[in-house]
């Protein structure tokens, strides 16, 4: 059964060129594990909660064993780093679907 992760974040404004390198590496690892990305957007407004979310992205995934095989993944692990840089914020969930 598929598997659906959302990620949430704030970009670090000052980071640009490194949350653009992070984007053009991920890419790649997240379609090698199986990974499509079915929305990516900017932050319109909070229906309910926090809102505090300027950017977010849903993944999907085959299973738990290809999201879990992306996120682990050594060439992804490379590039947390750059992640880390380019977000000031970020969370991310795995759902089932």
């Amino acid at each position: 059964m598929s598997v659906i992760v959302i990620v949430e974040g704030n970009p670090n404004l000052s980071e640009t060129a490194k949350l653009q390198e992070y984007q053009k590496v991920a890419r790649p690892i997240i379609a090698k594990h199986g990974g499509e990305i079915v929305a990516r957007g900017s932050g319109l407004r909070s229906l309910a909660g926090s809102g505090k979310w300027q950017t977010g992205i849903v993944i999907r995934f085959p299973d738990e064993a290809a999201a879990q095989a992306w996120i682990n993944d050594p060439d992804y692990q490379r590039v947390l780093p750059l992640r880390s840089s380019g977000y000031s914020d970020l969370e991310i969930y795995l759902f089932q679907e």
